[in-house]
């Protein structure tokens, strides 16, 4: 079976969903974050700030690109849209879903400590609007996430992907 990939905003919800339909679909679970994480013993944001946002990029590229996966849900880190060799990796492999939220449901769900691949001068406004586009550019299929709970949304794409591999396979 194909991978089902995830893509969003931080804290769109793309582990809280992965976590649930990879169980619901009898797929491994994986988290794209967590391996870069485990391969460089300290915290994400550790990386951007000590190596800056260019190396925490070329991690996140070498972990997707030596992903070689078949019926797996993938949560991504929010910034892998930047990488198209990584994108097209991982569309090659699975179906890209876009889990997408407005920018006021996004700032309601993040923590105030939490940091993201971004520029230091960057806002989050200014994050979203630069990312959004990217996502529904690399995405397969786009989840309108606004105001779901959890398993109405992993019910959404698990009908999805079931009849699109059904679609492909005939």
């Amino acid at each position: 079976m194909k991978n089902i990939v995830l893509i969003g905003m931080p804290s769109s919800g793309k582990t809280t969903i992965g976590e649930p339909l990879s169980k619901e679909l009898k797929m491994d679970f994986i988290d794209t974050d967590k391996i870069i994480l485990n391969n460089e013993k300290r915290q994400l944001r550790d990386i951007v700030i000590e190596d800056g946002l260019d190396k925490f990029l070329s991690l996140q590229e070498k972990t997707i690109l030596d992903l070689d996966l078949v019926n797996h849900v993938i949560s991504t880190g929010g910034s892998v849209i930047y990488n198209s060799a990584a994108m097209e990796h991982l569309k090659e492999q699975g179906v890209v879903f876009y889990l997408k939220l407005g920018l006021e449901e996004i700032e309601n769900r993040i923590k105030t400590k939490r940091r993201f691949a971004r520029n230091k001068d960057q806002s989050f406004n200014d994050l979203y609007n630069e990312r959004s586009p990217l996502y529904e550019k690399y995405s397969d299929i786009i989840i309108d996430c606004s105001d779901k709970e959890v398993l109405t949304i992993v019910s959404e794409i698990k009908d999805i992907y079931e009849k699109k591999v059904k679609r492909e396979m005939v």
